[in-house]
């Protein structure tokens, strides 16, 4: 690699790492639209290749992240997990990350998303997923029913959490 290539990556991950700094001040979304007891409200984003994809469908939980590590966490479990253990347990990953940069999302954060084998929906404004509780620094985990009523609104700081949520909704 280049002495330029190599000086462009680092200042778009020093300028993603700002951004997401920045982010990370405790300020939750507003979540009015889902509440445990009331059917999760229907919405229709794009996956990381562009397609269409009904939340929550068929989905049995649907995961959340907006920064980076919570990301990481919900990555490795779902990339664990087989395509059919992810759909016997019906999740659906939404990556909230409309307020990153456009040349870091398109150029860093895109790619690897599309490299997995997953659908991961992805949000290109507040709207797109504002009405989903978040608390920083973890993944925000939503049980439904068959009926896509919402029987749990949970966070998951780890790995291990994260897993034991989904083994609940398995069950």
């Amino acid at each position: 690699m280049t002495r330029l290539p190599a000086l462009l990556l680092a200042a778009l991950f020093a300028t993603s790492t700002l951004l997401l700094a920045g982010c990370e001040g405790g300020v939750e979304a507003s979540a009015d639209d889902v509440v445990e007891g009331e059917t999760f409200p229907e919405r229709t984003l794009n996956d990381q290749h562009g397609n269409p994809l009904q939340i929550p469908g068929a989905a049995r939980v649907i995961l959340k992240t907006v920064e980076m590590a919570p990301a990481d966490i919900a990555n490795a479990v779902l990339g664990e997990m087989t395509e059919e253990q992810r759909n016997e347990i019906g999740v659906i990953y939404i990556a909230d990350i409309h307020q990153m940069p456009p040349h870091v999302m398109e150029n860093v954060v895109l790619p690897r998303m599309q490299a997995r084998e997953y659908p991961t929906a992805i949000t290109r404004s507040e709207e797109d997923a504002g009405f989903m509780p978040h608390t920083p620094e973890e993944v925000t985990v939503i049980l439904l029913d068959g009926e896509g009523t919402v029987t749990g609104i949970h966070t998951a700081a780890n790995e291990g959490r994260l897993k034991e949520l989904l083994e609940k909704a398995g069950e």
